[in-house]
């Protein structure tokens, strides 16, 4: 039942939008983690105000009990017709509610601060799902995001993204996976399909240790799988942890 239920929403709900920063966050807190981290996506695609756009993410955290993290984000973007632009600058908090062997679950609440030309600042939470033992981990996030201020527009957004990770299965001592992204529209008036921007992949993890400090490295990419996504996206994600 467990393998149907992760099955599906792998093929179900795998979209994303060209503005997100594609990150599946875990729900697992870890008391007195601190970490840098350099994340960001490069679009290839057959249309000019697409292809080669970019967008990266410069991220601090740090853990202050086994139950409560906070994390500092700050976005830059380079699109068509703009060059690198300081987007939006996000303040998390992320609070565990569930710590089972196999299972852990989170709430995660953000105030972003957009600063892109006339844009709302946005409010976003969500719910952060885990399913885990020796062999995978099964990440899901389900989020919502809301624009508030004299400039929002719209209702709440409802996004999901999930991730499977098979844990060293090559005995090589590195992870690999298949993740996703979905942007399903605003809860008022879902897109249809094919004004959805769809996208799946590929994902392979590294973590080593070096003079006492640990770091981390995920490379992916993502394949659009309608008109509206972009044709290709390559992933990349740093993380120092110290």
């Amino acid at each position: 039942m467990i393998r149907i239920f992760i099955l599906t929403l792998l093929l179900t709900s795998f979209s994303f939008k060209t503005y997100c920063h594609h990150k599946i966050y875990s729900p697992v807190v870890e008391e007195g983690r601190q970490s840098l981290e350099w994340r960001g996506h490069l679009n290839v695609d057959d249309r000019e105000k697409v292809n080669k756009s970019h967008h990266h993410v410069f991220e601090t955290e740090y853990s202050w009990t086994n139950y409560w993290q906070s994390e500092l984000e700050f976005h830059v973007s380079d699109k068509e017709d703009t060059a690198l632009n300081w987007e939006k600058t996000e303040f998390q908090n992320q609070l565990q509610i569930f710590d089972k062997k196999n299972f852990a679950g989170a709430l995660y609440f953000s105030y972003n601060f957009v600063s892109e030309g006339k844009k709302a600042d946005e409010l976003e939470y969500k719910y952060l799902n885990e399913f885990m033992n020796d062999k995978y981990k099964f990440t899901s996030n389900f989020i919502f995001e809301k624009e508030i201020g004299g400039h929002a527009q719209g209702s709440t957004k409802f996004e999901i993204s999930n991730r499977i990770m098979f844990m060293d299965p090559l005995d090589i001592d590195f992870d690999f996976g298949i993740l996703g992204f979905s942007d399903l529209g605003y809860l008022t008036k879902m897109n249809t399909f094919h004004n959805q921007e769809h996208l799946y992949g590929l994902q392979v993890d590294k973590e080593f240790q070096l003079n006492g400090f640990e770091y981390e490295i995920s490379l992916g990419y993502l394949h659009g799988l309608t008109n509206a996504s972009a044709n290709h996206m390559f992933l990349w994600n740093m993380e120092f942890e110290f």
